[in-house]
């Protein structure tokens, strides 16, 4: 029997792909498929996607027109060395290489577009008995640093998730924040000088949006919080102009980041992200069947006009 690999789709269920133009606030559906489950969407370049699917990455080329494409314009991406990645996987900014994260907990580097042999970043192996998971969401525009979530059991079972950065040449880790705080989806702001992320710090079981100053990461005051609301908050990014950001909203008492819920897509000031400190109601773009999958990983394009998200639509 073939074993199953990554997330599959529900009976009836479709895996779909939109582009959403900020400008004229509409989204265009690039692609549907009720075989192949993809998650996650990168943008390598104005005509392609890269996401990933059945423990596999893959890219899309994106229709000049209203085509919708299905699961046989999937291009696989080669990757010896590496048997399977979840839905955290970033671009370098070169965009000749792509940062993964695999099922055993490492971060590998993989060549693009061709594929190739995978680079091994990290080494959990190291830090024995403790498990210790990565799971990449951004990479610092200087491509000096990876900001990653790091998931750690200890031996007495006592599991964390905590933000840090990782040297991309040594795999060498430094924790930003080491605390009993269910912290994640981080990323590195354009300037490289702040780190977002969601955090149940502000509000025990309810993720909200956090940044943190990188030359303030020893200020005692810590993080400081973005979103405030009654709504559990997942994955900033912003985008690469600064202007925008662009998060995963769930309903209020939702746990975790699961998949298969009603959810937002909204958009805040990009100043937020740099400190400013303004009263502003967040915008609502899309409101869609998804979470898990459906932004976890930088989705905007280069030029800041458009984000790729992924929706999973039954019936």
């Amino acid at each position: 029997m073939t074993e199953t690999r990554g997330r599959q789709l529900q009976p009836g269920q479709a895996s779909r792909v939109h582009v959403y133009d900020v400008e004229t606030r509409s989204a265009r559906l690039v692609f549907s498929s009720d075989t192949v489950l993809v998650e996650a969407p990168n943008v390598l370049d104005e005509r392609t996607l890269v996401l990933n699917g059945d423990g596999d990455l893959w890219l899309l080329p994106l229709p000049a027109d209203d085509t919708v494409l299905d699961e046989t314009a999937l291009v696989r991406v080669p990757m010896p060395g590496v048997d399977e990645i979840n839905n955290d996987h970033v671009l370098d900014p070169s965009g000749e290489s792509v940062v993964v994260s695999a099922r055993d907990g490492e971060l590998y580097r993989v060549p693009l577009p061709e594929g190739g042999a995978a680079t091994r970043i990290t080494d959990t192996a190291a830090v024995l008995p403790v498990v210790r998971k990565y799971y990449l969401h951004g990479i610092a525009p200087d491509r000096s640093a990876l900001a990653a979530i790091v998931g750690e059991r200890t031996p007495e079972g006592v599991w964390t998730t905590d933000v840090a950065l990782v040297d991309p040449s040594s795999g060498v880790t430094t924790f930003l924040t080491r605390d009993a705080h269910p912290d994640d989806g981080c990323a590195i702001t354009p300037d490289a000088g702040t780190v977002l992320f969601n955090t149940e710090r502000f509000s025990p079981g309810t993720a909200q949006l956090a940044a943190l100053r990188l030359d303030e990461r020893a200020d005692p005051v810590g993080p400081v919080q973005i979103t405030g609301d009654e709504r559990v908050n997942w994955f900033p990014h912003l985008s690469p102009d600064g202007s925008h950001l662009l998060y995963l909203s769930y309903g209020p008492g939702v746990h975790g980041h699961p998949a298969d819920q009603r959810v937002e897509l909204r958009l805040l000031p990009g100043s937020l992200a740099r400190g400013a400190r303004i009263a502003v109601v967040p915008e609502t773009l899309v409101t869609l069947d998804g979470g898990q999958g459906t932004v976890n990983v930088p989705p905007w394009s280069p030029d800041s006009r458009w984000f790729a998200y992924c929706d999973y639509p039954v019936g």
